[in-house]
Formats: C-alpha cells, sequence, structure tokens
C-alpha cells in the first residue's frame, strides 16, 4: 500500500469503529434518560391524512416506472420523502449480505458513484441540508424508526409516528456487509470537495451528518429519495 492508500484504510476504518462506539454510549444514555417524546406533536409535524405542499395525500404509495416496484411515501414538515429505501438494479448494487430477502426488507446498497440518476421521475437523491431540515423537523428519533428492525429497542409506542420507516440495514464496506440491527447509513449527493460524500447515519435515538471516511470507493450505503 502506498502512504495515501494506508491513509484512507485508517480513515475508514477509524470511521467503522466509530459509528459502533457511537451506539453503545446512546444506548446506556437512554438507560438513564426520559422519553423524549413528551410535547412532541406528531399530528402537525407528519400528518397522516390531508394533502402536503405537492397535493398529493400526506401518505400514500407510486409506482417506479422502471421496474414497477411500488414504494411508500410519507409528509414531514414541508418535505415528501419515501418511506422504504430504493431497491432498484442499479449496477453495482447489492443486497445485504447477498440475500435477495434484504432488498425485500433494506433496500439496496450502492457505491456512491452516478447517485443523480438513481431516484425514480419525480424523486432527487437528497442533499445534506434536506436531511438537517429533516433532523430540525423530527425532534424526536424514535418517530422515524421501523418497528422491530433495531436490536435496542424497548418501548414502540412512538416508533414510526412520521411513517418514514427507517430500518437498521447497516451498510457494507468493499463486499463485506456489517451492522444489520444495530444502524443504518445514507447517501446524499454532496461530496466535501474529494471522493468523500455526506450521508445520513443513524442509530438508535442518534443521528448525524458527515463525509469523515464516507468514500464512494469502499462504502456502499442505502438511499431514501425526496422528493422534487
Amino acid at each position: 500500500m502506498n502512504s495515501t492508500t494506508v491513509s484512507r484504510f485508517l480513515l475508514e476504518n477509524k470511521t467503522i469503529i466509530a459509528m459502533a462506539m457511537i451506539c453503545s454510549f446512546v444506548i446506556i444514555l437512554n438507560a438513564c434518560t426520559t422519553d423524549a417524546d413528551e410535547g412532541f406533536d406528531t399530528a402537525s409535524v407528519c400528518p397522516s391524512e390531508g394533502t402536503n405542499i405537492y397535493g398529493m395525500p400526506n401518505r400514500g404509495t407510486f409506482v417506479d416506472e422502471r421496474d414497477g416496484q411500488e414504494y411508500r411515501y410519507t409528509t414531514i414538515g414541508n418535505q415528501v420523502w419515501m418511506a422504504q429505501s430504493l431497491n432498484y438494479e442499479a449496477t453495482g448494487s447489492f443486497c445485504y449480505d447477498s440475500l435477495p430477502k434484504n432488498c425485500e426488507k433494506y433496500g439496496r446498497l450502492y457505491r456512491g458513484e452516478n447517485l443523480d440518476h438513481l431516484c425514480p421521475a419525480g424523486w432527487r437523491m437528497p442533499k445534506s441540508n434536506d436531511y438537517e431540515n429533516l433532523l430540525i423537523t423530527v425532534d424526536n428519533r424514535m418517530d422515524v424508526l421501523s418497528t422491530g428492525y433495531w436490536e435496542n429497542i424497548q418501548d414502540t409506542i412512538y416508533i414510526n409516528k412520521c411513517g418514514m420507516s427507517l430500518r437498521a440495514g447497516g451498510f457494507a464496506y468493499l463486499t463485506e456487509s456489517r451492522n444489520e440491527n444495530n444502524d443504518v447509513s445514507f447517501w446524499t449527493n454532496e461530496s466535501d470537495g474529494s471522493d468523500y460524500f455526506f450521508t445520513f447515519y443513524v442509530c438508535y435515538n442518534y443521528m448525524s451528518i458527515s463525509s469523515l471516511g464516507h468514500s464512494i470507493e469502499t462504502m456502499k450505503y442505502y438511499i431514501r429519495c425526496i422528493k422534487e
């Protein structure tokens, strides 16, 4: 390995280790804190009825005309998100552990290339500020997590009230799938000026946006498209 390759390898592995440590630390914190859902007005932030700014029902389904797959969507604040991860079979994409059932469960894992061409018509890849707006809008993380797909969630009273149905499908480093049931990461289409892209990382009761160690060459993450 040359010095650049070694530096990249160390950075990416530090990122993977840090992701695991964050989840462990947050789990400990949750054992010592009260439920943060108190005072969160789900009905106004992510209503299940009525119409959104696009004139669509706040929650519903649409069909990807490329392959006929149907996806759920949900409205959160002034944003409309796919409520399932993309499962479009693009070159280089694959299922967690290479098992087709995991594509049905989590969507497909993608390398961070040609991202702008992956979302269905009428939808686009999110930028980092789209996820920042989501974080601001959804004050409590549990309202976007899907029941039954997170190892450390015990209290399901508030789970998925916003209908975004985030599932802990982990990620992949090169071709090795990791962290199922523990966390999940999603691409944005936004570079930090190098071959590292900003990603949206979700652990139980923790979310962050970062480009540190998220190389388009080695890391494989999921995609959640946003209405354009």
